[in-house]
């Protein structure tokens, strides 16, 4: 099995299927936002699902994604640290909540890990999974600013 293969596995095994579209709690007050915008799209198609899990990976442990039913914005948390990034939501929580997984504004993606308070950019949605499920080296922290 491929990786490919392997991480479509983790998905159907979790209960995610093909044009799943589940409801997800909305603020009004964030609807204008492209950073909200792009978190709902995620949560609707893999809200509530847990994928993976806590193991050995490649290069660091595998870790499970929790994936919200509600997102929130971790950018008021954050801005102060990363300057160059406006608007950053959260959708999932991984590694026994010791990380997030946020989007920004152009659908890039983010691990933010808890411990150490460190941010790493994760690319694609596809990128970001597959180095957490996989424990695929995230590369080096964004500088705080």
């Amino acid at each position: 099995m491929d990786t490919e293969q392997y991480i479509q596995k983790l998905f159907d095994d979790s209960g995610w299927y093909e044009g799943r579209n589940v409801k997800v709690q909305t603020n009004i007050l964030d609807l204008f936002k492209p950073a909200y915008k792009n978190a709902i799209r995620v949560l609707k198609e893999y809200g509530g699902l847990t994928v993976g899990e806590v193991a050995p990976g490649r290069d660091f442990s595998a870790s499970e994604i929790c994936f919200y039913s509600k997102t929130f914005d971790l950018g008021k948390e954050f801005d102060k640290y990363w300057t160059n990034i406006n608007s950053l939501f959260s959708v999932a929580s991984a590694h026994r909540d010791h990380m997030q997984i946020v989007v920004d504004e152009f659908n890039n993606f983010y691990i933010f890990t808890d411990p150490d308070e460190q941010l790493y950019f994760g690319g694609s949605f596809q990128d970001t999974v597959n180095k957490v499920l996989l424990g695929i080296n995230y590369g080096n922290a964004l500088s705080k600013t």
